[in-house]
């Protein structure tokens, strides 16, 4: 079924576009506590909004922090996630109390997914350079050093904006020796900021001296051989350095000294360019915590190249890591990602071994300053999808006229880690999660009870008994083709204490309560998957057959209207959803608002943008999209043109109450006038922000 209506992707907004009011500053802190005071009563602790850190929007002109006055001078072709007050409190106005981030790592050079980035070092495409033009910085950059070589892109007239990899990695280059330069400088001339931020720089370098000048060494190597992937290095040295340097090669220890001593400089300028981003990203924490704003990051299952070259004893030579589905015509997906030893994940006396302590510093290093994290591809951790990388075999497969390039399935040797006794003779990946990765979150205050434990796809009967039987850790939920509410509580009967028996309403009806609400997490859709409201154009999702049950007419207008003596008001939004098919979507989202104690929403569906983040078929255009400067004037603009189907929050939020208000009634936990005295007003404070949102400029 194509809808014409969601279909706009190439057209261009106009350049008249009559934006539409926002609220006042005397109005954002009411609508934020009568969001929070809505989400309340339904019982969603978390409302997390997804949105990695190169898809923040640009700075405006001008604009400066009202912490320090700095100017906020970012990288204009790549987003970063600090300094981001302003987006992130328009979030929180939303309702939104937690930003789920990607990994915040360093980038591969031929690879820009932040999941193959390194666990170690940070993204130095993150760093605002208007801070550098502050005595805190010494003032290492100026306004003149920036705009030299930081032109601002044009704007695409689309509800989307696209990062610029390539340039921005060379503004990060050239600003960053530049401010390396004039550190130098300004510290042999004595002055006195500059030899306050040295301290701080000698500081971090011994705080991380595990790491940190191996991953410099690497960096002067990667420039050399004109690649990071080490594997194709034709110096046998230089490939396996760190190892031999470890079995105390002759060679390798002089190879490793002549590196150090010949690029000096290019070693210190990387360090210094680390401890930069590191103190950027404590100093966001503190601000984030001033004003409420939690961080969740995104602890990524594999590694990059820098982090495999640093710890190659730590890896099962020859093993890779992937996923048994999920490629191009279901294949399985190649990932390339090494996999940590086996059997050096504990010692005999049950201490960790050497990959054992790499995944635990992994966990910290991804936790360190976030509130809270997400941990990707759990399954990876537990019972992972291996491959032997010299079995690899890629034929040609054909799927709607389009060619794909997938690899064979049967030449691949491929199978979970708890069918491969010959790579894990002793289950020892089985005892990562508790006696890894849970130790590792709780050192850095992390529940994890409440961490995001990515459990989607196939799931072994081996990861499920250590996931959901041993360690009960909560997972993610898929609404988008089942029932929220079956998957997300537990019903149990209400018994008379004395008797024992099941109670019955005035109607004679069995009492059903919630007896437990799983901590589970509750989307719809993720940054890997195509806006929400493209699925409006997909044949599955009006086939109850199909896996298409969650988005029925009769089920959506039945779960958000469950009051008996409402029928009518059902069965008018049975009629919408059937007959309407953004009335269709506000019902889906309604229903993600209902049923679950943590939700996710993707930054593409709550501004609504044209734009699938990661569409996972290696195009050109993959983990380019970010929002655009003029994020909210379109967003209020697109609540009344209804150019775009944005997310009224409050409008939806309030759909959700009259739901939960309707299943009190209909199982009898309350009476009709008591559960609606209770509800009545959120509603109605909901409402009013529905409509405030939607009102013009005065």
């Amino acid at each position: 079924m194509e809808l014409g209506i969601f279909n706009y992707s190439n057209r261009v907004c106009s350049s008249n576009v009559n934006f539409k009011r926002k609220l006042t500053e005397e109005e954002k802190p009411k609508m934020e506590a009568d969001m929070n005071k809505a989400f309340d009563y339904l019982g969603i602790k978390n409302r997390a909004l997804i949105i990695h850190g190169s898809v923040y929007p640009d700075s405006k002109d001008g604009v400066k922090n009202s912490h320090n006055n700095a100017p906020l001078i970012r990288n204009h072709y790549v987003g970063t996630p600090y300094r981001q007050r302003d987006f992130n409190k328009i979030a929180k106005m939303h309702g939104f109390n937690c930003i789920q981030l990607g990994p915040n790592g360093e980038l591969c050079k031929g690879d820009n997914s932040p999941y193959r980035a390194s666990i170690y070092a940070k993204n130095p495409l993150f760093l605002d350079y208007g801070e550098m033009t502050t005595d805190k910085y010494a003032n290492i950059l100026s306004k003149k050093d920036i705009d030299e070589v930081n032109s601002k892109p044009k704007k695409s007239g689309k509800p989307y904006e696209m990062s610029d990899f390539d340039e921005a990695k060379e503004v990060s280059r050239i600003l960053t020796h530049k401010a390396y330069e004039n550190f130098e400088s300004k510290l042999s001339k004595g002055d006195i900021n500059a030899q306050k931020l040295n301290k701080e720089f000698d500081n971090f370098k011994e705080n991380n001296k595990n790491w940190i000048e191996k991953y410099a060494v690497f960096h002067v190597l990667s420039d050399i051989h004109g690649t990071d992937n080490f594997h194709n290095w034709d110096n046998p040295i230089d490939k396996h350095l760190i190892t031999q340097q470890k079995n105390n090669n002759v060679k390798a220890n002089a190879r490793y000294e002549l590196i150090k001593k010949r690029s000096k400089d290019d070693i210190n300028e990387y360090m210094f360019t680390q401890f930069l981003v590191d103190k950027q990203e404590k100093a966001d924490k503190a601000e984030r915590e001033k004003d409420g704003i939690k961080y969740i990051g995104d602890l990524l299952v594999g590694f990059s190249y820098a982090d495999e070259w640093a710890h190659e004893d730590a890896f099962k030579s020859g093993w890779k890591i992937g996923a048994e589905y999920g490629g191009p015509c279901n294949s399985p997906q190649i990932w390339n990602n090494p996999l940590p030893d086996p059997d050096k994940l504990f010692n005999e006396d049950g201490s960790l071994g050497e990959s054992g302590k790499l995944l635990y510093n992994k966990v910290l290093k991804a936790t360190e300053n976030v509130e809270n994290v997400r941990v990707d591809n759990v399954m990876g951790l537990v019972d992972p999808y291996v491959y032997k990388a010299d079995t690899v075999h890629m034929i040609t497969a054909v799927d709607n006229g389009q060619s794909y390039s997938i690899a064979d399935r049967g030449k691949l040797n491929g199978g979970n880690l708890s069918s491969k006794p010959e790579v894990d003779s002793d289950g020892n990946y089985l005892k990562v999660l508790h006696n890894i990765v849970v130790p590792a979150l709780k050192e850095n205050g992390i529940n994890p009870k409440e961490a995001v434990w990515e459990n989607l796809g196939e799931q072994t009967d081996a990861f499920k008994q250590v996931f959901e039987r041993e360690e009960k850790l909560p997972g993610i939920i898929l609404p988008t083709g089942g029932r929220t509410q079956e998957l997300c509580f537990d019903w149990a009967p209400v018994r008379d204490e004395k008797t024992g028996e099941i109670k019955k309403n005035a109607e004679g009806k069995e009492i059903w309560e919630q007896s437990v609400q799983k901590p589970d997490w509750s989307l719809i859709g993720s940054h890997d998957n195509m806006p929400t409201f493209k699925y409006l154009n997909q044949g599955w999702i009006y086939d109850s057959n199909g896996g298409g049950y969650g988005w029925m007419p009769a089920y959506l207008g039945g779960y958000l209207n469950p009051d008996p003596k409402k029928a009518d008001e059902k069965d008018r939004m049975i009629s919408d959803i059937q007959n309407n098919p953004r009335k269709r979507l506000k019902a889906k989202y309604a229903e993600l608002m209902r049923g679950t104690q943590n939700i996710q929403v993707t930054f593409s569906d709550w501004l609504a943008i044209d734009k699938t983040y990661n569409p996972r078929d290696n195009s050109s255009d993959t983990w380019k999209a970010r929002v655009s400067e003029d994020y909210n004037d379109r967003y209020h603009d697109n609540l009344i043109t209804e150019r775009a189907p944005v997310m009224n929050m409050p409008e939806l939020v309030g759909m959700a109450v009259n739901a939960k208000a309707g299943m009190m009634v209909a199982k009898g936990l309350k009476p009709r006038d008591e559960a609606y005295a209770e509800a009545n007003p959120i509603m109605d404070s909901m409402k009013h922000w529905e409509n405030v949102l939607k009102e013009p400029e005065s």
